[in-house]
C-alpha cells in the first residue's frame, strides 16, 4: 500500500487533534491588516475581529510557490504521493500557486492536486472524506477517482451577518450585497462552480433550513452509499446547533461533522457572525 501525505492551505480549518493525528501539512494564506502583513496561522478570528472595530482596512493573498513545493519536497521524503486540497482556483490565486509548486517537482505526478471548487468547510469536509478513503482504499488513483467523484457531489451554502465582506474581497456583486441585507432577512449564499452566489433570502431560520433540505433533496441520489454532512457556526451557537438538530432528524444515517472552526481569511471574507453547511455523497 502506497504512503500518503495530505497538504491543505490554512484557510481548511482543521482541529489541532486531526492535524497532528494525520500529520496533515498547512501551507499559509497572508493576510495584510493596514499595512502590516501576517501569515494567516499565526493570527486568530479573535484578531481580525478586533482590529475590524477598529476599522482597519484587510486584504488576503496567496502564498508563493515555491512554500508549496517546499511542503511538497518534505512529505515526498517520507510519503509515495501527496494530496492537495485547497481553495477554488474560481476565488484565490492559492490553486494557481499549488499547481506551480507541483510542476517545479523532479516528478510532478508524485501530487495529486485536487480542484476542489470549494472553500473553508467545505474543504474540511473533504479532508475527513479523504481520511476515510485511505483508511480503506490500498489504490492511490482509485483514491483519486473517488474524491472527484465527491468532489463533484458537493454542495457549500451559509448565511452571515452581512455581506459586505464579501463585496470587499471581490467574492460578490454591491447589487447583490445590498438586496441581501435588507433589515432582518437573512441572505442565503451558495458555491456554485467554484463561485459564491447569493440564491435567495429568507426572514426566518425555518425557511433556511427548509430550502437547506430541499438543495440535499435536488442535489444528492435517493439512497445514497454515503452521506456526508458538515456544519459549523461562527457566533451563532444557536443557530448552528439548531441546524444539527435539524438535519440529523431528517438525516439519521448521514455522517454529521458540527465544528466552528473558522479562521482569518473567512472572516475577513465572510464577516463576525454565521453559519452553514456542506453536503457530499458517494
Amino acid at each position: 500500500m502506497n504512503k500518503v501525505g495530505i497538504v491543505v492551505d490554512s484557510t481548511v480549518y482543521l482541529s489541532k487533534e486531526i492535524i497532528k493525528k494525520y500529520d496533515i501539512h498547512i501551507v499559509s494564506l497572508k493576510v495584510s491588516v493596514n499595512d502590516e502583513t501576517f501569515d494567516e496561522v499565526d493570527i486568530t478570528r479573535e484578531f481580525v475581529m478586533e482590529k475590524r472595530k477598529e476599522g482597519a482596512k484587510f486584504q488576503t493573498s496567496a502564498p508563493a510557490p515555491g512554500t508549496f513545493l517546499e511542503t511538497y519536497q518534505e512529505l515526498l521524503k517520507t510519503n509515495d504521493y501527496v494530496f492537495v486540497i485547497g481553495l477554488s482556483r474560481e476565488l484565490s490565486g492559492t490553486y494557481q500557486s499549488s499547481l506551480l509548486g507541483k510542476n517545479m517537482l523532479d516528478d510532478p505526478s508524485k501530487v495529486i492536486l485536487l480542484d476542489t471548487l470549494s472553500s473553508a468547510y467545505g474543504n474540511e469536509l473533504l479532508v475527513h472524506v479523504l481520511l476515510a478513503l485511505i483508511h480503506t482504499e490500498e489504490d492511490v488513483f482509485q483514491i483519486e477517482k473517488r474524491m472527484h467523484e465527491y468532489i463533484n457531489h458537493e454542495t457549500l451554502m451559509f448565511t452571515c451577518e452581512n455581506l459586505f465582506s464579501l463585496v470587499s474581497g471581490g467574492r460578490l456583486s454591491v447589487t447583490r450585497a445590498m438586496i441581501g441585507t435588507v433589515l432582518r432577512v437573512k441572505p442565503i449564499i451558495e458555491m456554485q462552480e467554484g463561485k459564491l452566489n447569493h440564491i435567495k433570502s429568507e426572514r426566518t431560520y425555518q425557511k433556511v433550513f427548509a430550502l437547506i433540505q430541499k438543495r440535499i433533496e435536488e442535489t444528492t441520489s435517493n439512497d445514497p452509499k454515503q452521506l456526508y454532512i458538515y456544519i459549523t457556526q461562527t457566533n451563532s451557537q444557536k443557530s448552528g446547533d439548531m441546524l444539527v438538530e435539524f438535519i440529523k432528524e431528517h438525516y439519521p444515517k448521514a455522517k454529521v461533522i458540527y465544528t466552528d472552526l473558522l479562521g482569518p481569511v473567512m472572516t475577513v471574507h465572510v464577516g463576525n457572525k454565521g453559519f452553514g453547511i456542506a453536503w457530499t455523497y458517494e
